[in-house]
């Protein structure tokens, strides 16, 4: 069974250009063979704040609860299902390391709780999904952003399979904002349980080879053990605070 490991490098300034910066790398340390594009679109609701419910018992009795997210990704490597996670408790209004909110793409889980996912059909169906959410549920979730990766390119590397492409923010158009890069780094040779644990360490390595600092990891993400693991990271990594 596959594992997989998220890096999101962001970019640093107007002349950044992080994508080609890994894709440089890979080739001159993994010589990689091309196989194919792919493509990413990820919608993140949040949770309008006058629908946030104060805790009724326990040491957050009374308080404003964090902000709740559903999220909507689509992923062409994962066809022909589209996938839908809402969390399933409110999460803290700061981070676990205690610091502020921010609302920038991080790596940094917002609940130790994992979140509901479902999947719908790609195409007509998801489609009718996201209509949906934006004529009718606006009053309940407020569209916070929508990503979309471009120039997707994939590539095999002897036991592993990487994705890197460019992350951008906003619709179709001159409009968008160039967010960094990611890579997904995705070992197919796991077998037994050591090598299972093992694989943490295993795509974090491949991952050093490239020399590249700087990058948010996304590997252990509640709720990993039912079997999405790769869906639950991707909505980890691409999930705002705040």
């Amino acid at each position: 069974m596959p594992v997989t490991g998220l890096f999101f490098l962001p970019n640093q300034g107007a002349d950044s250009s992080p994508t080609q910066d890994v894709l440089a790398r890979l080739t001159t340390h993994y010589h990689p063979s091309p196989t194919g594009p792919w493509t990413l679109s990820h919608r993140l609701f949040r949770e309008t704040p006058s629908n946030a419910t104060p805790p009724a018992n326990g040491p957050d009795r009374g308080k404003p609860p964090g902000p709740r997210y559903l999220q909507i990704l689509t992923l062409s490597h994962h066809a022909p299902r589209t996938y839908v996670a809402i969390t399933t408790t409110h999460a803290p209004l700061q981070t676990r390391a205690g610091t502020p909110a921010s609302s920038n793409i991080s790596a940094e889980p917002t609940s130790g709780q994992p979140a509901t996912i479902i999947s719908i059909p790609q195409g007509a169906s998801s489609e009718e999904f996201i209509q949906l959410m934006m004529s009718k549920f606006g009053p309940l979730w407020q569209l916070r952003q929508l990503l979309n990766v471009v120039n997707g390119q994939a590539f095999e590397v002897g036991d592993f399979r990487v994705r890197v492409g460019e992350v951008r923010q906003g619709g179709g158009g001159g409009g968008q904002i160039g967010k960094g890069a990611v890579c997904e780094v995705e070992w197919v040779g796991v077998g037994g349980e050591e090598e299972w644990e093992a694989a943490g360490p295993v795509i974090t390595g491949f991952w050093e080879v490239l020399g590249i600092r700087g990058a948010r990891r996304v590997f252990d993400v509640p709720g990993s053990a039912k079997g999405d693991a790769s869906v639950r990271q991707w909505c980890e990594i691409l999930r705002v605070r705040g």
